[in-house]
């Protein structure tokens, strides 16, 4: 029996079928099959085939198995929810020390990333691929500063015309910033020609919200902002939206409710999703879904989708001295939650900082991991830098 089977090798297969099989194949296989033959290097290097198993990726799906949690540590934390496993690696020099790591946004498996040195007020932008570990630094046109908030997404075609970064400035609590006439509040740096332009035209009636992310669906940015109603003595807030298209902002819709902590990110692939807690009522969780989104930000709307009641719920949000911690969450299938995030227990005359993670439904807490212990006195942590993650090949500009 064993003398009349016959060898077979993936190499042996038709290139189109090959593609197939590599476009159901997770990033991180794909990297490591690069080496294997010259056929599968020019294939999986191809930009054509990149953006074909982008665009079948989770963040464009309702598929999660490829979606991972990223913190940053003293190292770069992988999770896999799914498996529950978690690799590290390396933090890039061009993003150290880690306390200089202040935010990110996540797009097409890149990190748009700001670094600042608060001493000095230097301030760096750099766009980092965690999977294939390339990294590049933005150069800005004068100087990017500690108000500036930043957004990456794609025109109509990503594939001819490349990334895009958007940077304005938000100077409500900038006291030790000094702003020169000639600086630029609003501009777009293209990627693809490493060059800026000012957007003259630009206006912003909202102040973006300080503490949540902002995030990047369908090649256009979102924000959650307020602005105060004279009238009505209270705070209405919205979703900001930036169209990478038009270049230009956009309301896209109004919110429910403002609670202490609110955390935007995407559902589906072209909806958002807002998770709320109050600090003084951690037991409550609500979770909202817009609508879809449209490239005009008209038509959507925020429908509750589920709440979760349980004396048992954790903080997701914790304040530790001036450094507020961020859970990195998504939305999974059958109303779940399933978060990274820290928490603090009392063990006497420690207070030790947990990493745990939580899987929540309608019903509480249904499962909980911890995946690491620190003390605050040797524990530096993630403060805003967490995020949901897709791993890609795609190439830096």
């Amino acid at each position: 029996m064993a003398s009349s089977q016959r060898s077979w090798s993936l190499s042996s297969l038709p290139l189109d079928m090959i593609e197939e099989i590599f476009h159901r194949t997770p990033a991180e296989s794909l990297l490591r099959s690069k080496p294997t033959c010259k056929k599968w290097y020019d294939l999986i290097k191809n930009k054509r085939f990149i953006y074909e198993h982008l665009r079948r990726s989770p963040g464009r799906s309702r598929r999660t198995d490829e979606r991972r949690f990223l913190r940053i540590d003293k190292t770069v934390q992988i999770m896999e929810p799914v498996t529950r496993t978690r690799s590290e690696k390396p933090i890039p020099h061009e993003l150290q020390p880690l306390e200089n790591i202040k935010a990110m946004v996540h797009y097409d498996g890149l990190m748009l990333c700001m670094c600042s040195d608060m001493e000095s007020r230097i301030v760096h932008l750099a766009l980092w691929n965690p999977l294939t570990r390339r990294i590049a630094l933005i150069q800005p046109s004068t100087r990017f500063t500690t108000s500036d908030y930043y957004g990456i997404g794609h025109g109509v075609n990503k594939y001819r015309d490349g990334y895009k970064i958007l940077r304005f400035s938000d100077r409500r609590y900038d006291n030790h910033h000094h702003h020169h006439h000639s600086e630029v509040d609003f501009e777009i740096y293209y990627c693809e020609t490493s060059s800026w332009r000012t957007l003259d035209d630009a206006k912003v009636d909202w102040n973006v919200d300080l503490t949540c992310h902002g995030v990047s669906v369908m090649g256009n940015m979102y924000w959650l902002a307020h602005r105060d109603v004279e009238e009505e003595e209270e705070l209405e807030s919205c979703i900001l939206g930036f169209d990478f298209t038009a270049e230009k902002f956009m309301d896209v819709c109004f919110c429910p409710p403002i609670f202490d902590y609110n955390y935007l990110s995407c559902f589906g692939g072209d909806r958002l999703s807002l998770l709320q807690q109050n600090n003084d009522e951690p037991s409550l969780i609500e979770v909202w879904v817009s609508s879809k989104l449209a490239d005009d930000g008209g038509d959507v709307s925020f429908t509750k989708y589920f709440s979760v009641v349980s004396p048992d719920l954790p903080w997701l949000h914790i304040d530790r001295s001036e450094n507020a911690s961020h859970p990195v969450y998504y939305i999974a299938k059958n109303k779940r939650i399933i978060a990274w995030c820290e928490g603090l227990m009392d063990d006497g005359d420690r207070l030790p900082v947990w990493i745990i993670l939580y899987e929540i439904d309608e019903g509480g807490v249904r499962n909980q991991l911890e995946t690491e212990r620190h003390y605050e006195n040797d524990y530096v942590g993630t403060f805003l830098c967490g995020y949901v993650y897709v791993p890609s090949l795609v190439p830096l500009p």
